[in-house]
């Protein structure tokens, strides 16, 4: 399992950074920005914080977009953060993966990141990588509602790698393009 992490991490962090330097670009579609809250480390919730999240999508993305926005819309970069209330941050950066179908889009994401641990839990080290999976439904114009799991962990490039996840509802902006 190990290996397996390893190379995950290490694929996820190479294509975030190799991407959008050897791709051809695509229609733009939309900007997105996330706010997140709800529940950090909910397995095995043995750190009971409110977490809360930002991410901002880029509307310009590599390979695989629809003339019509429906279906994968490609690989889009994004930048993020997060905090909790007993103080741990974490900023990162990454690609996302969304796919529209009607009024519902699923979108997951990955990439590497800086964490502090503040008096939340210990993950290891500051090098951490973030995977997530979204879905949510447009409500009204550029509006869109969700839910959200993040994990954060280090793919035990460090000593310990004990990860967190998060779950939550989201709100999402929808701004220019489509």
């Amino acid at each position: 399992m190990n290996v397996l992490m390893r190379s995950l991490a290490a694929i996820v962090a190479g294509a975030s950074l190799a991407v959008p330097a050897a791709a051809p670009a695509i229609a733009a579609d939309s900007a997105r920005l996330l706010f997140g809250v709800g529940q950090y480390d909910i397995i095995p919730n043995d750190n009971k914080a409110v977490g809360a999240y930002l991410q901002y999508r880029f509307a310009q993305g590599f390979w695989g977009a629809s003339e019509d926005g429906e279906g994968f819309l490609g690989f889009k970069p994004i930048i993020g953060g997060m905090a909790t209330n007993d103080d741990a941050l974490f900023g990162y950066v990454g690609l996302a993966a969304p796919y529209v179908w009607g009024p519902w889009e699923f979108e997951f994401s990955g990439g590497p990141g800086a964490y502090h641990q503040g008096n939340s839990k210990f993950l290891g080290g500051t090098f951490e990588f973030h995977v997530g999976a979204a879905l949510s439904r447009e409500v009204g114009e550029n509006l869109r509602l969700g839910v959200a799991m993040f994990h954060i962990s280090n793919a035990n490039l460090h000593d310990k790698n004990r990860g967190t996840n998060t779950l939550m509802g989201t709100l999402t902006w929808q701004f220019g393009g489509r």
